[in-house]
């Protein structure tokens, strides 16, 4: 099917989202007792649906192909009626794709008229991706659509990621208020027509910045940065057992009162704590400073992935100097990333160990954060400028 003007999925969501908003949890809860929803569709039916959602959406597709996805997946189209009324009076129909599919939806060569067929999921494999074709559920049919959700929360499914466009702002708020984020990435190109709520573990670690890519379930090797007191106890823990256990380092010099006006990130192997690094902001240059990984994992690449992930960062705030100290041991190391010697920087020493200054340049990443960006960005948690932030959801409560 094909949406004109309005996304006819905002509709309905966005009457759910203010059902829930409205005090009207119970409210809801007895709408939904009046709505049933069944993939069981009676071809009758079908031209009449497209009819009436027709004169709401645009242009949709034929009722024989309607048919024909059905058959192809019962899973694809959901109809809704009144409990005790065969009269269908709504419907939302989603197309399940296979890899090709989802390739061929991004890149625009499947025909969302007439979806090809070698496209199309069957019904015993497992969708690589869902994309919500269109919906019409009038007034109290609305309140039928978490049922269809359910089933796609449902094992078969639950790591598929769901797709959907919108093109108002209503339909943006309310995509965002169900978790969808907005634009999807194909082959470097960013795709900003579509919603995606990301399931499936290659969205969830792909979408993800080298220093945001840490998840319990998904990914419990990974890095995120610290945004809590419990986070800075295991980054003060892995330092201690470092740098005052292993290398006699006094507590006054290794804990010396700029932890709270750094950044941190905390490296993590299987979810134990790992390794951690600390990075001041200066006016033209970012400092990296206290790389320390826990002795059992300096066998991982827990030290290469949290550098890595440091200098990620730097660029994504828009850094293009790097400055850090590097013991002359460990010189090499650093010269991996492309660290060089400060020009006229002499050898020093501090805490019984010499070191030497060294410097990197580096390009600000394309998603840097600017002014430009608009204030919402900008007021997102420290590291997590790609996804939409507590206050920016707040929006959607409007201003008294």
């Amino acid at each position: 099917m094909q949406v004109l003007q309005e996304d006819s999925v905002s509709h309905p969501i966005a009457s759910l989202r203010n059902a829930t908003t409205s005090g009207g949890e119970d409210k809801l809860a007895r709408a939904a007792a009046l709505v049933s929803v069944s993939n069981r569709i009676r071809h009758e039916d079908v031209p009449r649906l497209l009819d009436a959602a027709g004169a709401v959406i645009g242009q949709l597709a034929s009722a024989e192909t309607v048919i024909r996805i059905a058959d192809t997946n019962p899973d694809a189209i959901w109809i809704f009626s009144r409990k005790g009324r065969d009269r269908a009076e709504g419907f939302v129909a989603t197309l399940l794709l296979n890899e090709a599919g989802r390739i061929a939806l991004f890149d625009g060569s499947l025909d969302l008229l007439d979806p090809q067929p070698q496209y199309l999921a069957a019904q015993h494999e497992s969708p690589a991706i869902i994309y919500v074709w269109a919906s019409y559920t009038p007034g109290l049919m609305a309140a039928g659509i978490p049922r269809v959700f359910d089933r796609f929360d449902s094992p078969h499914y639950a790591q598929t990621d769901i797709v959907s466009t919108s093109f108002t702002l209503r339909g943006h708020r309310a995509m965002v208020n169900r978790g969808f984020e907005k634009g999807v990435e194909l082959n470097g190109r960013r795709l900003e027509q579509f919603y995606i709520l990301k399931r499936s573990p290659r969205s969830l670690t792909a979408s993800e910045p080298r220093y945001a890519n840490h998840d319990n379930a998904s990914h419990p090797t990974g890095i995120r940065v610290v945004n809590g007191f419990d986070d800075m106890m295991r980054v003060a823990a892995i330092r201690s057992a470092v740098f005052i256990g292993e290398q006699s380092c006094p507590f006054d010099e290794e804990f010396d009162g700029n932890d709270l006006a750094a950044t941190h990130l905390l490296a993590f192997v299987d979810n134990e704590p790992a390794g951690c690094m600390r990075i001041r902001f200066f006016g033209e240059f970012a400092k990296m400073e206290r790389l320390a990984v826990r002795k059992e994992f300096r066998k991982t690449r827990t030290a290469f992935d949290l550098v890595h992930a440091s200098v990620d960062l730097c660029r994504d705030k828009g850094y293009r100097r790097l400055y850090g100290h590097a013991r002359e041991d460990y010189l090499r190391f650093w010269q991996h990333f492309g660290f060089k010697l400060k020009e006229n920087g002499a050898p020093f020493a501090f805490s019984d160990h010499s070191f030497v200054e060294m410097v990197d340049e580096i390009e600000p990443s394309a998603e840097a954060v600017t002014m430009s960006d608009g204030p919402y960005r900008i007021i997102r948690p420290e590291g997590s400028w790609h996804k939409p932030g507590p206050l920016e959801r707040s929006a959607d409560r409007g201003t008294v």
